[in-house]
């Protein structure tokens, strides 16, 4: 490696053009990232000492071989994107606040104008100093354009940029610049680009999980082949999973994924290093069958997206009720096994499962989670699921039946299938202060399969507790002298639970909430108001309605459960 002490203006200076690989992180400085900078220049242009510099970190690049001289000069940017694109903002921000005869120094709208682009540059490509990756290259060029418009991170520092120039003046932020330097590396044939960016990476703003495999993925292709990858598989990914302008999404994909292939739970930190590990041993590293290894992410990312619903809903009528109730109880313990599921049923090559057997074993899932979560005992489903997707494949003509055999299996741990007297006592006793996601999802289902057709739309509607959190004079009036007692018992168990679309408010007395249940479009919420009072008899009944309908809607019909 070769380094040197630069000006950071000096980098833009001449026929050159940065460009961020596409195995490079998406940019992602924050509006605190951008004030910092902006500070620290404000303050070394007030400094007293007119020569004094200010340092602002490296930056490393490395040069393809064979660029012809004279040509405008290519870096690839291994590290100091955040840097060149804020300041290329900045830049832009100043040009766009000048007139022609505006000066600041030495220097004139042109001339920062020509820090931006190669003026005579030929090719449309070539011309702008900066080329940033797909999401940010399109925000950035319509910013140079003056046609500022995106959701994305470039958009938002660019709207925190103008504020910043307008309130300290460019005159200010170029007087900043011109003393901002940098330590600039160049990274010879023989550097492992990779590695080094690795090592700095420590020092900067950490990469996320999936922002290293798509470096390890991408990294060592020519450009071509790096820009078709990623078009063709990681931009993909970034779609299916919703991952634009976050890489959480992607992150959680790779942690199932890797769950799947190794049946071993690891922290979501270590990601990276457990699919590289796998990938080695696999086989998976050599170039050739990176790119197969490309494609099949971007495949089962696609299914991972139908888990998640990024994706849309699944095109298999039997299959998506399930996927819908799981998406909605926001329980996904269950991805690494239903990942593998989905990826058998539509593989990439050989024969799928059928739909038939799939549906019937997506069902079993989604009943499985949800009597578990009666009777609050899900905390055990991570093993459960990862170690069941790491199990050797089932026979395809049994497939229903051996995996729901392997759930059967399961009865004697705290994560086997709960009986019919197990989710009674549940629903009885369980208090359910938190899991607000799950336990609409549970209302709604039951409201569904009640009602039908009537059933309301679920927008609009949550569950709201009859007695209230915390008592007020009405209500302890209300329940007589044992109502600290019954408080304490059931405000937080589902029986004191009611499906609501609109209400007097949760402190409002049960003969004001009466009124507004009346009036209800769910049906079970509609008979509360038969009741003369919301006492322990009330409450005991509620309970046994909403056990014996719960059994029916999530019947363990695939063979007998032992009994306690």
């Amino acid at each position: 490696m070769q380094d040197e002490e630069v000006g950071f203006l000096e980098l833009l200076d001449g026929k050159v053009q940065y460009v961020v690989p596409k195995w490079q992180r998406r940019y992602c400085w924050t509006e605190r990232d951008v004030r910092r900078l902006v500070d620290d220049l404000v303050s070394i242009s007030k400094a007293a000492k007119s020569d004094r510099a200010h340092y602002g970190g490296s930056l490393i690049t490395f040069s393809p071989p064979g660029q012809p001289a004279g040509a405008v000069t290519m870096q690839r940017v291994v590290d100091g994107q955040q840097r060149l694109t804020t300041v290329s903002l900045l830049l832009a921000r100043i040009i766009e606040s000048m007139s022609e005869d505006d000066q600041y120094g030495d220097w004139t709208r042109q001339d920062i104008r020509d820090l931006l682009t190669n003026a005579r540059e030929e090719h449309p490509q070539k011309r702008r100093k900066l080329r940033l990756q797909l999401g940010d290259e399109e925000e950035y060029v319509r910013i140079l354009r003056g046609e500022p418009n995106g959701g994305g991170a470039v958009t938002d520092a660019w709207q925190v940029v103008c504020r910043l120039v307008d309130r300290h003046g460019p005159g200010t932020l170029m007087s900043g610049l011109e003393r901002f330097r940098v330590v600039s590396l160049g990274v010879g044939k023989n550097d492992d680009p990779q590695q080094i960016f690795e090592s700095l990476n420590a020092t900067g703003l950490a990469l996320t999980e999936s922002e290293k495999v798509k470096n390890w993925l991408l990294m060592g292709f020519p450009d071509a082949v790096q820009q078709d990858l990623y078009e063709r598989h990681w931009l993909d990914i970034e779609n299916v999973l919703d991952a634009h302008h976050s890489s959480r999404p992607i992150d959680l994909f790779l942690r199932d994924f890797m769950r799947w292939r190794t049946g071993q739970i690891r922290a979501g930190g270590e990601t990276y290093e457990v699919f590289r590990r796998w990938a080695i041993e696999e086989g998976w590293d050599e170039q050739s069958r990176r790119q197969e290894l490309c494609c099949e992410l971007a495949h089962l990312a696609g299914l991972y997206g139908k888990l998640t619903g990024t994706n849309g809903r699944h095109q298999e009528d039997a299959i998506e009720p399930s996927l819908r109730h799981l998406r909605a109880m926001g329980i996904d313990t269950h991805r690494p096994f239903t990942l593998r599921l989905l990826s058998e049923l539509t593989p990439l090559d050989g024969d799928p499962i059928s739909t038939e057997q799939a549906a019937r074993v997506f069902e079993a899932i989604s009943i499985w989670i949800t009597r578990l979560w009666f009777v609050n005992q899900t905390a055990g489903l991570n093993t459960a699921f990862t170690v069941m997707a790491a199990r050797d494949p089932v026979d395809p003509d049994a497939y229903s039946d051996q995996w729901i055999n392997r759930i059967h299996a399961l009865y004697r741990q705290d994560v086997g299938v709960p009986n019919d007297e197990d989710v009674a006592r549940g629903i009885r006793t369980r208090g359910v202060y938190r899991g607000k996601q799950a336990r609409l999802a549970v209302f709604c289902a039951l409201t569904e399969a009640e009602d039908g057709e009537n059933a309301p739309s679920r927008e609009g509607l949550w569950t709201e507790r009859v007695m209230p959190m915390r008592l007020t004079d009405a209500w302890r009036e209300s329940l007589g002298p044992e109502a600290e007692e019954m408080h304490w018992a059931w405000r937080f168990r589902l029986a004191n639970l009611a499906l609501v679309g609109a209400s007097p408010g949760e402190y409002a007395s049960f003969d004001e909430k009466k009124e507004w249940y009346r009036e209800s479009s769910v049906g079970s919420t509609k008979c509360l108001s038969d009741e003369t009072s919301w006492d322990e008899a009330a409450l005991a009944r509620r309970a046994e309605d909403l056990a014996e309908r719960a059994i029916k809607v999530w019947p363990w019909g695939y063979g007998a459960l032992e009994a306690e």
